[in-house]
């Protein structure tokens, strides 16, 4: 059979050992300071797979990889898309990004700006592929941007046809936008026509702001608002917003200690109806459990879900993609 994935980045879509042949491959100064730092591929390879003290330090690796793969974004997006349908039995695919971090770094602000529309145009062509796989992107806004570079990254999106939708993503950091701001900006990505979700209750039980749920469609995790404010539940299954739920990752974020106690996640969710649909999030760096038939496995094995539910997220997936044939 195949599925769809709602919740994967670009930047942990490319499996180590891909972006290690680059960076053999090529002489460029980022390819030179990583050999510095990584002289063979079994360390660099490491830093993937290492264990992470929390979700901060499992982001520094997207760090890593954005600024390599602002040198060749074409070529990165082509071997995620390819290998996602090749490897993985994914039909549907929605590759989310932000287009300002695939600027060189070197650059001043505002030329990086400039390049934002050709790096998302050059994603977009990239993952024309000749295989079976459809994909639509999503552009991330960041919690560490100003409101006018996040508001830039929203009128970028409105102005591409592939892409439906706008995220929010990245740690908190002083000088991003106010709660106020966010929801200003929101409601600016409605109004252009955009469909939205937002990384939220990851893994921070405060990190819940039901002041969003009327701009969102669907909810990046969410599984602390199960888990510790299921009154809300009821209003996400009002709203019709859906949950994004990555498993593998709560566990390599140590957010969870075993993937048994997203039981009642599913389960509260379920007598709510609030649906949930199951995707990968960042597969380069989970190993070959992180791709998305590896996280129907664990939460079958771990009797989250039955087997027979597979068939039902996978439904809820394509229920509620972004995919503007829909």
């Amino acid at each position: 059979m195949n599925f769809p994935d709602l919740h994967r980045h670009l930047g942990g879509a490319t499996h180590p050992r891909i972006l290690w042949g680059y960076i053999e491959k090529h002489a460029t100064d980022e390819c030179r300071r990583l050999r510095s730092l990584y002289p063979a591929y079994d360390d660099f390879a490491r830093e993937f797979n290492r264990p992470f003290a929390d979700l901060a330090d499992y982001l520094t690796v997207h760090h890593l990889v954005e600024a390599l793969q602002a040198e060749d974004v074409p070529y990165f997006t082509f071997r995620a898309v390819r290998g996602a349908s090749v490897f993985e039995s994914l039909d549907y695919l929605e590759l989310r990004f932000n287009p300002y971090k695939r600027t060189p770094r070197g650059l001043p602000p505002a030329e990086r700006r400039a390049l934002m529309a050709d790096v998302a145009r050059q994603v977009i062509r990239a993952a024309r592929t000749e295989f079976p796989i459809a994909t639509t992107f999503l552009l991330c806004m960041d919690r560490g941007f100003p409101p006018d570079l996040n508001r830039a990254i929203v009128e970028l999106a409105a102005s591409l046809p592939e892409v439906v939708a706008v995220d929010l993503a990245g740690p908190y950091q002083p000088g991003g936008p106010t709660w106020d701001e966010w929801e200003d900006l929101y409601a600016e990505a409605k109004a252009r026509g955009l469909r939205t979700t937002a990384h939220m209750a990851e893994s921070d039980p405060d990190d819940v702001r039901p002041a969003l749920f009327p701009h969102l469609d669907r909810i990046g995790h969410g599984i602390q608002i199960a888990l510790h404010h299921p009154h809300l539940l009821d209003e996400l299954a009002a709203r019709n917003i859906c949950l994004e739920v990555c498993p593998t990752t709560y566990l390599r974020t140590n957010t969870l200690r075993h993937l048994g106690e997203l039981r009642p996640v599913f389960e509260r969710c379920r007598a709510a109806g609030v649906a949930i649909s199951i995707a990968t999030d960042n597969p380069a760096l989970h190993g070959d459990a992180g791709r998305i038939v590896g996280q129907y496995e664990l939460l079958v094995r771990d009797e989250v879900i039955h087997f027979n539910d597979i068939l039902h997220h996978a439904r809820v997936g394509y229920e509620n993609a972004f995919d503007p044939r829909r």
